[in-house]
This record gives structure tokens, sequence and C-alpha cells, in this order.
């Protein structure tokens, strides 16, 4: 054969074996390029005891225009919204149902049209701002399986091209005392009808006898974002290293593996992790007879995509197995999947009790106190905690590679 002909004759082989399943990225344990050290430089901060802003549980921080910040407070049920600069340029949403307004919030998202949603969990609706916080209509989010119910969660999303990518949940009850819980990734239209599903996890909960399990709760919360081609990154399993993408359409494309195991928690960290989650099964409604926490921290713990394509991916041996005076290291794969290089990050902070919210590959917010303020607002922390109890803060930071 002309040798000229075959890298094309190759590719052609390679090509058609694509088709046949998703292309499995298998990556070793140390990155190509070795470590980059990135130091955090304060830009500004909110919060804490004597700022004009006070903050009650941040439970999500993304990036707004200009450089901005959108910051939801769930205690408060506003939206604040920064500059580059972190002056308040304004609060956005409240509660209610009128225009804009929504009872009870956990996430926010940008729109594919470029306003804001506020994701209400139940019933599962999206209020759309515009930036200046004119109300600009409701999402409300339908089932497949059942469209009449009025169980359905939203629980977080982002855009996807024209559509939306969402975690949602719907609540059901086949027997007196037996309520099934399904939890889906999914897509979208802008009306709220389901298009693609991702990713289904089923879990049974005993009412009469209602304990509460991390693992049958676990799902891809943080572990999930959007492509720019438009294809969803998501972590199914909590004890795999293992980043799937999907075409927009729902077909696997690749998954990306590292050799990596998660980390093993300690007595502490496991009753850390226990009271997390029994604040979260405070929302059921029900007298909780039990939380079962596992023995080790997911495998992985976030994940970020970048405008580029690359994606930035906190695990649990990075967050717990710090070097004195890093905040995290994160993973660093190039679009196609190859871990190319980690990311020490230079800091304060403990990724245990403080929420990290990447907004760019150039800057970083870190919500102090974050796992405390939940527990609180849930009324499930220690009580002993509450001698050391301090305001949140809300601090952005510039990342600079040294």
């Amino acid at each position: 054969m002309n040798r000229l002909l075959l890298p094309v004759f190759l590719l052609l082989i390679v090509s058609g074996v694509a088709w046949s399943g998703p292309l499995i990225v298998e990556n070793p344990q140390h990155p190509r390029d070795g470590a980059c050290e990135i130091a955090l430089k304060e830009i500004w901060r909110h919060g804490g005891e004597d700022s004009e802003l006070f903050f009650g549980n941040v439970l999500q921080v993304i990036p707004a225009g200009q450089g901005g910040a959108y910051v939801l407070d769930s205690q408060l049920l506003k939206v604040f919204h920064l500059d580059a600069q972190g002056q308040l340029i304004g609060t956005l949403g409240g509660q209610g149902e009128g225009p804009g307004e929504i009872n009870n919030v956990n996430s926010i998202m940008n729109l594919p049209d470029g306003n804001l949603g506020m994701g209400q969990v139940l019933p599962g609706v999206v209020a759309c701002l515009q930036p200046d916080g004119t109300p600009a209509g409701k999402i409300h989010i339908h089932d497949r399986e059942d469209a009449g119910s009025t169980f359905v969660l939203f629980m977080d999303g982002w855009a996807q091209g024209e559509n939306l990518l969402a975690i949602a949940m719907r609540w059901r009850m086949p027997g007196a005392s037996t309520m099934v819980q399904d939890m889906y990734l999914r897509s979208y239209d802008l009306q709220g009808q389901p298009l693609v599903d991702f990713l289904h996890k089923k879990t049974e909960f005993n009412l009469a006898d209602f304990v509460f399990t991390e693992k049958g709760y676990d799902f891809v919360w943080t572990r999930c974002g959007v492509l720019p081609g438009g294809q969803a990154v998501f972590v199914p399993e909590r004890d795999a290293y293992a980043i799937h993408v999907a075409r927009p359409d729902g077909q696997l494309e690749r998954i990306i593996k590292k050799e990596e195991e998660p980390w093993r928690r300690d007595a502490h960290q496991k009753e850390e992790a226990r009271l997390s989650h029994a604040a979260v099964a405070s929302h059921y409604g029900r007298e909780v007879r039990g939380v079962e926490a596992e023995k080790t921290d997911p495998a992985v713990t976030a994940l970020t995509v970048l405008e580029d394509g690359r994606l930035w991916v906190r695990s649990s041996q990075g967050d717990r197995a710090r070097e004195p005076g890093l905040l995290t290291t994160l993973d660093e794969f190039d679009p196609e999947g190859l871990f190319i290089r980690t990311l020490k990050l230079r800091g304060p902070g403990d990724p245990a009790q403080d929420a990290i919210h990447i907004l760019s590959g150039s800057r970083l917010v870190l919500v102090t106190g974050a796992a405390q303020a939940y527990r609180r607002e849930q009324n499930t922390e220690r009580a002993d905690s509450q001698d050391d109890e301090k305001p949140v803060e809300v601090i952005c930071y510039q990342l600079v590679a040294r």
C-alpha cells in the first residue's frame, strides 16, 4: 500500500471501530506535563464581620457578563449580581408566585438566551430574569413518565445549545409506605418538555422506617457540565474516576478514565458526611430513623468545563491529601480527554468546609463555612459547633500561574 495513503486508511479503521462503542481514554496516575502551581490573588470579598453585604447560605456562584458573578443565597432567596471588581450591581429574584419569583431555590444557571435562571425545587420551575432583574417568564419542568405529576423536582441546570441540560427528580408512591425516587440527567427544551435522557438512577425508601443513605442519594450533582460543542460531561458513579462524554442526542462518545482510588474517610470525616446528608434528609418531611454515610469520599468531587473544552477535575485525593498551604489540587484534561497536568492551588481554605466555585480559567470564588451554613439552615448542625460559628464570606480570587 502507498505509504501516503496509510494514515488515511488507519484513520478509517479507527473511525469505524469508534462507532461500535464509546472511545475509552485510559490515563495514568501522573500527568503528561507534570504539575503547575497556581497562586490565589484576592480581587474582592464580601460577608464576614464588617461587610455591608450579609450572606446566609450561599449555594452557588456562577459567572455573569463582563467578568462579574451571580451569588445565590438560598436562605435569603436572593441572587446578588456583582461586577468584576465585586461592586454590587443589584439583587434579583424574590419569594412568591409572581413574575420573577419562586418559593424554594437551590440553583441558578445562565440560560441560552443570556438571561439568568433561578431553579425552584418543587414543583420544578425555572424563573427567568434579565440581568437587570426584569422578569422574562418561567419554564415549568414536565415529566416524561407522568406528565401531570406535581412531584417533579428541578435540582440544577446548564445551557446546552438552545436547550437545557438539567438534573431533575421525581417522587412516586407505589405503595403505602414505599417511595421511589427517580433521578435524571436529562435535556429539556425551553418550554420544559423532556428531550434526551443521559442518566437515570432509581432509589427506594421505606417511609415507615426512613433511613437515608448517602449512596442512595448520590448523583452527578457537582460532577456535570456541558462542552462548547453541546456534549454532556458527567461522572455517573461516585466510586469510579470515569468521566462520560455524550453527544446532545444521548450517544456516549467517550469515557475518560484515570487511575485513582477515592479517599478513605476517618471517623471524623465520616461523621461530617453523615451530618451533611442529615441536612439533605430533612427535606423529605419524614422522621429520619438514621443516616448512613459511605466509608469513602466520591472519587470525583467536582468538574468544571472551561471555555476551550478543557476539563478541570477535583478529586477526593486532591481535596484531602493536600500539601501545607494548598487549597486543593486540580486535574486538567485537554479536549480529547488526555490528563495533561495537575494544578496546585496555593491559598487558604479547606474543601471539606468551604465551597469552591470556578468561574473561568482565571477566576475562582471561595465560600467560607459553606458546609456549616448549609447544615445550620436545615437545623442539623452539631450544638457544639455554634461556639465557633463565623459569618459566611464570599471571596473572589484571580488564578495566577507561578
